[in-house]
């Protein structure tokens, strides 16, 4: 069997799957109040163990989130904040740090901006690029099958081992992003009544001047994408079952960022930092550490996903996150979720979400919201979930004040360490597939 390891204790090391549902918002699950059913295996996930309320992603887009969710580390301190920067060779991975600890690793990815050439496959026995697919079918091709195939497939040759390990495996899941084109029948699973020539295809040249019923086709397809995807994730989770792995497996799932549907006036990500564009779901579940049902309402982040995980599975590392001297630091969840702390008790745990470019930059915290559009130009918002971001703070009131004053100070103490202390990552060049990807997708010009 698979989960041999020990821990310092001598118990028995859990497996660990993490999974990154691409684009995926959080206010599009049903465990997240959504009213379509667009997510029955993942909401069953998030009852059988803890979802937090408000998980903040550094960036509305793929690559420098994916980096810091494998290193603890916020862009500023890795340097992945462009298409043509690599993950420097000194700092460590996830996937690094566990196979250091006797785990069989291995990574299922899709998307061009997980590919190994930015530095994703260091620490992984095994990392299967396989489907990520040249020039535009990348993202209308349809890969959450074989993604789940490949993935069941090297689970069954680990269980096989003649010294089998505890596993660590990493599961990218592209469908979600768009092109928003389902397959039957989910793509007229939440619209089927509607006979207008719009489609989830060439995002890019969607405008906000689109009809009203237009615009909710369009979400209606990204929700059958969505519904797509996890009845994939079903799949993976009952093999998991059958294989007795599912209670000994910390299963982590999670988003590098969301999508925007003009709430703000755009559709897509990568330019704004509302809260359409970086709110994402965090779900664990562990059955040996976590009561089902737990919801912890606190503000996290993506870069608290890899310590939680090692301290779950009871493994100390001062290598993964932020550098010390750095204002703000990844936070171990685990003692949160394991009980070990009062509910309610999480620190304030700052987040700076940044842009593609960093034209925009933003404070977040419990309390509220900063964006600074440009250098003389700033925004605070209201973050109560009710109010979807929309109503700006504005005012003398002194809790308007308090809130302000707070963000500022957070977000001077940052820009002053940036000054000295931010990561320049080295430069890579682009692959001619890679290139054509990332042109087909409109990240980059032709």
């Amino acid at each position: 069997m698979l989960g041999t390891a020990c821990t310092q204790d001598s118990s028995p090391r859990p497996n660990i799957l993490l999974i990154s549902i691409d684009s995926l918002r959080a206010d599009h699950l049903g465990s997240y109040g959504y009213a379509r059913n667009t997510s029955p295996n993942i909401d069953a996930l998030a009852s059988e163990g803890a979802r937090f309320v408000t998980a903040i992603a550094p960036a509305p887009w793929t690559l420098p989130s994916h980096i810091t969710m494998l290193t603890g580390r916020h862009p500023a301190a890795h340097g992945v904040n462009n298409t043509d920067r690599r993950l420097a060779d000194e700092i460590p991975t996830l996937a690094e740090v566990l196979r250091g600890q006797g785990y069989a690793t291995a990574g299922f990815v899709a998307g061009p901006y997980l590919r190994r050439d930015y530095g994703y496959d260091r620490g992984f026995d095994l990392y299967d690029e396989s489907l990520v697919a040249d020039g535009r079918a990348s993202h209308r091709g349809t890969t959450s099958p074989q993604l789940v195939a490949n993935l069941s497939s090297w689970l069954a040759g680990e269980r096989e081992a003649e010294q089998p390990k505890p596993f660590f495996a990493f599961l990218h899941i592209w469908d979600v992003h768009y092109d928003f084109a389902p397959p039957p029948p989910f793509d007229t699973l939440f619209d089927p009544s509607y006979e207008g020539e719009v489609d989830g295809r060439n995002i890019g040249f969607l405008k906000s001047s689109m009809s009203e019923r237009d615009l909710e086709h369009v979400v209606a397809l990204y929700d059958g994408e969505i519904r797509f995807s996890d009845r994939e994730l079903g799949v993976l989770f009952e093999k998991l079952r059958a294989w007795g792995l599912w209670d000994n497996t910390i299963v982590v799932l999670t988003a590098d960022h969301g999508e925007e549907f003009f709430e703000h006036g755009k559709i897509g990500h990568l330019i704004h930092i509302f809260d359409e564009a970086i709110q994402v779901p965090l779900i664990v579940r562990y059955p040996p550490a976590i009561d089902a049902g737990l919801v912890l309402e606190e503000q996290v982040r993506l870069m608290d996903i890899a310590p939680t995980i090692l301290g779950l599975a009871g493994i100390e590392s001062s290598r993964l996150g932020m550098p010390p001297e750095a204002p703000v630091r990844e936070k171990d969840l685990s003692p949160w979720l394991r009980g070990d702390f009062l509910a309610g008790s999480i620190p304030d745990l700052v987040a700076f979400p940044e842009n593609y470019g960093g034209g925009r930059l933003g404070v977040r915290m419990n309390q509220g919201k900063l964006i600074r559009h440009n250098e003389d130009y700033y925004e605070l918002y209201n973050v109560r979930p009710e109010l979807g971001e929309r109503e700006r703070e504005t005012g003398k009131a002194p809790e308007v004040i308090a809130v302000l004053a707070e963000l500022i100070q957070q977000e001077a103490e940052w820009n002053e360490w940036k000054k000295d202390g931010a990561i320049v990552a080295p430069s890579m060049t682009l692959s001619d597939p890679l290139r054509e990807q990332l042109e087909a997708l409109g990240y980059i010009e032709r």
